[in-house]
């Protein structure tokens, strides 16, 4: 199963939960909380892919999750770069937010669902990694722009 349908089923569980959440603890408790176990299960799949690198983790070794995060036409990723210590591209459609606008979910609970993971990922492969995101397409901006930043 490919990643775009797994999260898209998992979609339809976490907002569930967050409406369960929403409906006990409010809606700025219940984001904190999704966000958290989002954040927190995102790190685990960084670490999970730094394990595969072939003799430790690096900057191209983390460049090559691009593929992986292209399959099944989940996202469109142009203007791939890596020198030196950088890694940057752009993300020219995501497929995620497309299915999520289709399940009826706010953008909101989408960015939290898939744009708030790319960064704990990050950590979890390194903390030598850092990431840094000037807009992205779930919050309306026309691409995602990701520059990912390994200290030396």
């Amino acid at each position: 199963m490919n990643m775009l349908a797994v999260r898209t089923a998992r979609a339809s569980l976490a907002a569930r939960i967050f409406e369960s959440l929403k409906d006990r603890l409010g809606p700025d408790q219940a984001r904190a909380h999704l966000a958290d176990a989002i954040a927190t299960d995102a790190r685990c799949a960084g670490a999970a892919f730094a394990r595969l690198a072939p003799q430790v983790p690096s900057l191209s070794h983390f460049a090559t999750v691009l593929e992986r995060w292209r399959e099944g036409g989940a996202l469109t990723i142009e203007n791939v770069t890596l020198t030196g210590g950088t890694l940057s591209f752009a993300v020219k459609d995501c497929a995620y937010a497309r299915a999520y606008a289709d399940m009826g979910l706010d953008p909101e609970l989408g960015f939290i669902l898939s744009c708030s993971r790319d960064e704990p990922f990050a950590h979890g492969y390194s903390p030598r990694l850092s990431m840094a995101r000037s807009q992205t397409i779930m919050q309306g901006a026309p691409a995602c722009l990701f520059t990912f930043t390994w200290a030396g």
